[in-house]
């Protein structure tokens, strides 16, 4: 089977490991020191419900959305949560205050990625620690575009990378999670609707190394 990526490589004496090497070192991530603050800001605003939190739409042009948000009224006790307008606006503002860098400014041929995905879970899709600048030449690679080994492996090294970088939030975010779990399950037991209730136990998964990267936003 010809593969046209590794066709590309031969040509051009290029080795996965470059390809792994080039996304981590271009990548932008959010600094560590501007995590902390946003990551607790963020539990607070959806535990108290003193701001509103976004969340990514659910089903074809998000016409489901609001069966996440009658969820996550019940299980926090109050309703603002809302479906992000453009599901980019809310990751895009946070990433450019925290890291500075400016879409169409400072940033051409980069995208917004979530690392570990699970945007319909409000503890993830504003994560600081769950979304990055990544070069638009290695989004294939995160598996949305392409198959075979480099996938596997840039996608591998990739969150390891992201894991070890950030790991005692995301360690946090599965004990938050974990915590969760019991009374999600109730709600969904009384709501008898098996493809949602799927879909929303896998938002409410321990992130594991491994795992897709779930590319969400392509910007010009």
């Amino acid at each position: 089977m010809k593969d046209g990526y590794q066709i590309f490589f031969d040509e051009f004496a290029i080795s996965s490991q470059n390809i792994i090497d080039f996304g981590l070192k271009e990548a932008i991530f959010i600094p560590e020191e501007n995590v902390l603050k946003e990551w607790e800001d963020l539990k607070e605003k959806i535990y108290k419900g003193n701001a509103i939190t976004s969340i990514r739409g659910y089903g074809r042009e998000g016409k489901s959305t609001q069966l996440y948000l009658d969820l996550y009224k019940k299980v926090f006790g109050h309703a603002n949560f809302k479906k992000d307008p453009s599901n980019n606006a809310e990751p895009k503002r946070i990433i450019q205050k925290l890291t500075g860098y400016k879409v169409g400014k400072d940033l051409q041929n980069y995208q917004i990625s979530h690392v570990f995905g699970r945007t319909k879970n409000p503890f993830a899709f504003t994560a600081p620690w769950n979304i990055v600048f990544l070069p638009k030449i290695v989004d294939p690679f995160t598996g949305h575009e392409s198959k075979g080994n480099l996938t596997v492996e840039f996608q591998k090294a990739f969150q390891e990378y992201t894991y070890l970088k950030y790991e005692k939030y995301i360690l946090d975010f599965n004990t938050i999670t974990n915590n969760l779990q019991p009374e999600i399950q109730k709600y969904l037991s009384e709501l008898e609707n098996q493809q949602f209730t799927n879909d929303v136990l896998s938002q409410y998964e321990p992130i594991k190394i491994g795992e897709a990267i779930e590319v969400q936003y392509k910007m010009d």
